[in-house]
């Protein structure tokens, strides 16, 4: 079970976007707590890696619907 699957991402809380090298980059914004915000936790997946594919289909989905609404 992936984390995504326990605990659901809102889609406006996080961005997905490919880099050169093919991998997955994910940087799942942070939120302030008690006045104080921490830095972005930020993620790269390769193939391979177990949640490759997720992102690669999360990345899909976000490109397609940037493409729809242009």
């Amino acid at each position: 079970m992936y984390a995504p699957e326990i605990f659901p991402l809102e889609p406006d809380c996080w961005d997905v976007e490919p880099r050169r090298d093919g991998a997955v980059l994910v940087r799942v914004h942070s939120t302030d707590r008690n006045g104080r915000r921490l830095p972005d936790a930020v993620f790269t997946f390769q193939l391979g890696d177990p949640q490759y594919s997720f992102w690669q289909e999360k990345l899909l989905n976000r490109n397609a619907e940037k493409e729809k609404s242009s």
